[in-house]
Formats: structure tokens, sequence, C-alpha cells
């Protein structure tokens, strides 16, 4: 266990290896690369660890979520601290889910009217001003462009239920991609759809992600990516975010990552 204590003692140092007085562009930079470049030193240690030690799974996970944390409420402060520069106040917008809205509000308007007014000052602003979507609320129908360039059509959801995903497929990996591709098999003939926002900037992104994933869902984006109303209305930042819906579109699960089992109680399998 010396290799274990001896990663664990270096969770104390993780946050704390740069401190900067001046706030500037720069500096955050600076940072914020060392903070995850130690975040990744740590989890390859640990991945080593891993194969050597696999009795020790449960001690090594546990160690790695409290990197995680640790890692986490670093990149927070961070974003925090350094709100007033651009790549800052780009990174507090990312980690806008993970604050009170009292606490966001009165960094935002400690800052310049001209960082008020940016793309991403305006985007938080949004964001507090929006009720973000919660179990037990409906869904909030947006334009959104399909594959073949068509405004899609959110009259065709009408009386079927959803899963709605913010990206993700990627991040799901293959096995979590088969457990949607099963999940789809099952319900497709039950008025069940799955569709698929994906946060591209253009039509031709869109269409390359469909061609990466030939898979026989919905793929939608409004290109807005930051700005859009699934990152601001839905409340989304990690990818997937799911939505599962009933009939009447009304949100049952909604949850950071591809949980079925979470499904299960929502859905009918039967045809």
């Amino acid at each position: 266990m010396n290799k274990l204590y001896l990663l664990s003692i270096c969770l104390l140092s993780i946050t704390n290896l740069y401190s900067q007085d001046l706030i500037t562009e720069e500096n955050y930079l600076k940072e914020d690369s060392i903070i995850w470049m130690n975040y990744e030193k740590r989890q390859e240690e640990l991945s080593q660890i891993w194969e050597t030690m696999p009795e020790k799974k449960d001690s090594i996970q546990r160690i790695f979520d409290d990197i995680y944390k640790k890692v986490s409420k670093a990149n927070i402060e961070l974003a925090m601290k350094y709100a007033s520069v651009p790549s800052g106040l780009q990174r507090l917008y990312m980690t806008r889910l993970d604050m009170s809205k009292d606490t966001l509000e009165n960094i935002l308007n400690s800052l310049t009217p001209e960082m008020q007014e940016s793309f991403y000052g305006k985007n938080i602003r949004e964001h507090l001003h929006a009720q973000q979507i919660q179990e037990g609320d409906s869904i909030y129908r947006f334009p959104c462009t399909q594959v073949d360039g068509k405004m899609f059509d959110w009259n065709i959801t009408n009386g079927k239920q959803l899963l709605m995903l913010y990206g993700g497929l990627g991040c799901m990996g293959k096995e979590g991609r088969e457990q949607l591709n099963q999940l789809h098999s099952q319900l497709s003939n039950n008025d069940f759809l799955v569709i698929v926002y994906w946060p591209c900037s253009s039509l031709k992104g869109l269409q390359t992600l469909k061609k990466e994933y030939p898979f026989d869902y919905i793929f939608i984006s409004d290109f807005k990516q930051d700005a859009s109303p699934m990152k601001i209305k839905y409340g989304t930042q990690a990818t997937p975010t799911c939505f599962l819906t009933d009939k009447q579109h009304i949100v049952k699960v909604k949850c950071t990552g591809l949980h079925v089992e979470l499904f299960n109680k929502y859905i009918n399998r039967s045809k």
C-alpha cells in the first residue's frame, strides 16, 4: 500500500502548485495547465497501480474519486478567481452548474460592462434568468436542423416517449452504445424515439457525426454550441446528459451519463 499512501499524499499538492498575484489571461492559462497536467499524471499513476495491484481496486477507486473532487474544486475556484479574463469567464460558464446562481450573479456583476456583454457574459446572464429543466418539467422545443439540412419538426415527437441526449455517443464508449442500441431496438416499435443533440458548429459537422455513428437515431443541432438552449435552458454541460420523458414529454429522468437502470420503471419493453 506504500504507493497508494504516497499517491494520496499527493492530493494535497494538486491544487496549489502555481499561484499568481496578477489576474491576467496568461496567468490563468498557466495555473489551469498545471492543475490538469497534475491531474493527468495522477490518473496515469493510478492506472499503473491498478494493473499491478488489482486486488486494491476499491482503494484505488476511492483515491481517484478524491483526486477528481479536488481537481474539480480547484477548477471552479480558478474560474471564479480569473472570471475577469476571457478564458476564466469561459471556464466560469462551463462550471456554472456547480455553483449557486447567487454566487454566479455576484461574480458576473463585479465584472466590467465589456465582460458582462461578452459572449460568455451574455450566456451566463441567460443561464441566471432561465429556469433549467429538471425532472417533472416539460421539454422545451427550440429550432434545430436535422442531418438532411431541413428544420427538425418537433411535431413528429407528439405522442411518443423520448430519450434525448446531449451528445456523448463517443463518451459513453462501446458498452454504452451497445446498451443504447439494445434499448432502442426493444422500444422502436413502441412509439419511442432517441434524439441526439450535437453541440457542433455546422451542418457539415453534424453530417460527419452521423457517418461516424450511423445509428437509427434522430441527429439534430442548432449550431449555437455554448449559446444553445440545450446548454442554457436544459442545463447541460457534460456529455451525454440524458432526458427520458413520458409520451406527454414530461421529463422522468435527467442524468449525466447513460444509466439505463434509471429508465426501467418508466419504459415498457413489450411490443
